[in-house]
């Protein structure tokens, strides 16, 4: 289950978690009678339908713990879409009272600090990107993890982070990828000077023996590899690789090389692993190692350098302050672009770019050219937030943006030449600032040749405010009219208007094409048109709750009159991209406070990002059970 703060679009922050130290809704008084009177037909442990098993809580603690699942419970009993139509249907009285504990249980928290649970503490598999990275911060050559190593694409799908602890499996079909890629990488460093003479930097002469100067090369390998200072069984395990090299014959370099993959194919390499520890409370603290690994990858995207793991060594990071003084570093450095291009690829869905729809046939200036500065736009208006310690907000609506010539052309703005991109201001006759302006978004959610209104409405649902619609049901049909007698509406919108009211599409379709219209200014690939007598352009609409929206200037309002949910749709994306799992639980206590944070600090990204480092969850880790 994802974490979405689960409010309908037509609400406001009404329904935001109430954080509280009272006795829960009562599972096993009121909830489990009527879910088995009316949803485990369908939702038990042998059917399981959407994954869902709603006869699996043994008491009321693990119940609590599920509020995701019956926020979005509450959603759809209140919207009629459970139980399905032929299905026992609840009485009236019954549905109060379901709906009632639902809210009740989707809405409780408590947030005391001694209580808190850091959530699950899931092995960690390196994503592909994070493997090469971090082989590059101690081998230091570069190998591309598909064309050079043959390692299997991994996505988890659009708006989700690859990182995803759930999702980063090992197979025997991996495992004998690793072994082949780590004969790849090791030939690869031995043919390359440079990295070879960084790696073998101790050399052996008449006051260094050979396997003393191995031991020290191992132990440094091991070091970074391994994300803590080795044991010495760890060394003494890899100095046997390289004395068997050199019983048979072999070099001094022979003998290093022997030890490469072992290293390259260690679980201690491959999975970020950390220690179970028994503790009093429900939480732990991560030690040092830990702790610098988790920072290390959630903003570098890679092992941690030399200074981070000295600071480890010194026990500086579970201090407070040093901690903190390591965070401001790391995210000053030009490293932290990792994470801005995590957020720009996955959170808004920019991996998606190369599969844009929209043809060079029906717009011919639709080429790499432009494609390229379309991509860079969006991840530097991400990376802006960081270096300019700027509010995430930014993001709804920004008078500056960056473009280079052809793109700068493609908007309508003069005065930009060149290549490189820049950041340049906008006018109001630019009729751009903020995410939904940019040409990569708005093609990125379009068709071949015309633009996607239902697209681009789920989008804004999904991506800004973390509420996607449901997926449509398999009657839905598309939308087209081959009936030559009968009359053809004179726009797309009227087309639509007339698929979505089928009983079925109508509901999602009231949410989601008011939204999308709003951008109708912007034909498929981002250019601003303005209609004609011929094909006329209405770009106004109502939202479920009744607040009017008129274009993109009308839609910027109602975004920038909602920030506060989206910036907590952001709070919790970057929190799931820091843990690498799905939240849940107590997580949003955590979202809570880093939201209140942001608050007093005009929602600058980096408070965010400093907060959430600063959080329960990132700090520690479930504790052992001693049973």
């Amino acid at each position: 289950m994802r974490f979405p703060l689960f409010i309908a679009f037509s609400l406001n922050l009404s329904l935001v978690v109430q954080a509280n130290a009272a006795d829960p809704p009562s599972f096993i008084k009121d909830g489990k009678p009527l879910l088995t009177q009316y949803c485990t037909r369908c939702h038990d442990a042998k059917k399981q339908e959407g994954g869902v098993d709603l006869a699996s809580f043994p008491d009321d603690a693990a119940a609590t713990a599920k509020r995701n699942l019956w926020k979005r419970g509450y959603a759809r009993v209140l919207a009629g879409e459970m139980p399905p139509e032929d299905a026992k249907q609840m009485t009236l009285a019954d549905k109060a009272k379901l709906t009632k504990w639902l809210s009740e249980a989707g809405e409780y928290l408590d947030c005391d600090l001694s209580r808190r649970d850091p959530g699950p503490p899931p092995l960690r598999r390196l994503t592909h990107q994070e493997y090469i990275s971090s082989i590059a911060d101690f081998l230091f050559v570069h190998p591309d993890p598909r064309n050079d190593l043959g390692l299997p694409s991994e996505d988890a799908g659009d708006g989700h982070f690859d990182n995803q602890a759930a999702i980063l499996r090992i197979s025997p079909t991996l495992m004998e990828k690793y072994f082949a890629a780590a004969d790849k990488i090791t030939d690869s460093l031995f043919v390359n000077e440079g990295a070879k003479n960084r790696v073998l930097n101790p050399k052996p002469g008449p006051k260094l023996s050979e396997r003393d100067a191995a031991k020290q090369i191992l132990t440094n390998l091991a070091r970074k590899a391994f994300r803590r200072p080795p044991t010495d069984e760890d060394v003494n395990r890899l100095l046997a690789f390289f004395d068997k090299a050199i019983a048979k014959g072999g070099t001094f370099e022979d003998g290093i090389r022997a030890t490469i993959k072992p290293i390259l194919v260690s679980p201690r390499f491959l999975f970020r692993v950390e220690e179970d520890r028994p503790g009093k409370t429900i939480g732990v603290a991560v030690d040092d190692y830990e702790l610098a690994t988790r920072l290390s990858y959630f903003l570098w995207g890679t092992t941690p350098d030399d200074e981070l793991l000295r600071a480890a060594d010194a026990k500086q990071l579970t201090d407070p302050a040093g901690l903190e003084k390591q965070l401001a570093r790391l995210l000053k450095h030009g490293r932290a672009q990792s994470l801005s291009d995590a957020l720009a690829n996955n959170w808004l869905m920019m991996k998606s770019f190369p599969r844009a729809r929209p043809s060079q046939e029906f717009f011919p200036t639709f080429h790499d050219d432009l494609k390229r500065p379309m991509t860079q736009e969006v991840r530097m208006a991400v990376d802006y937030l960081r270096t300019a310690d700027r509010p995430i907000t930014d993001l709804l609506d920004a008078d500056y943006t960056f473009v280079n010539e052809t793109l700068a052309k493609h908007y309508g703005i003069p005065g930009v030449t060149g290549r490189d991109m820049r950041k340049v201001e906008f006018k109001p006759e630019h009729h751009r600032g903020g995410l939904l302006g940019m040409g990569g978004i708005l093609a990125m959610t379009s068709h071949t040749f015309r633009t996607s209104p239902t697209q681009r409405g789920k989008y804004v649902l999904e991506v800004i405010f973390g509420t996607p619609p449901p997926p449509p049901p398999a009657n839905a049909g598309t939308i087209k009219d081959d009936d030559p007698k009968k009359k053809q509406p004179r726009s797309f919108r009227e087309q639509l208007s007339q698929h979505a009211t089928q009983a079925s599409c109508a509901g999602c379709h009231k949410k989601i094409d008011p939204l999308g219209f709003a951008l109708d200014n912007f034909n498929a690939i981002g250019e601003w048109r303005v209609g004609t007598k011929d094909v006329p352009l209405d770009v106004s609409g109502v939202l479920p709750g009744g607040q009017k929206v008129d274009g993109y200037a009308g839609l910027k309002a109602v975004l920038v009159s909602r920030k506060d949910e989206f910036t907590q749709n952001a709070i919790a994306k970057v929190l799931e991209y820091a843990l690498g799992r799905e939240l849940d639980g107590q997580d949003e206590c955590t979202v809570r406070e880093v939201f209140a944070a942001m608050k007093k600090a005009d929602y600058k990204f980096n408070v965010m990002v400093t907060e959430i480092v600063k959080s329960v969850p990132f700090r520690q880790r479930r504790a052992k059970s001693e049973k």
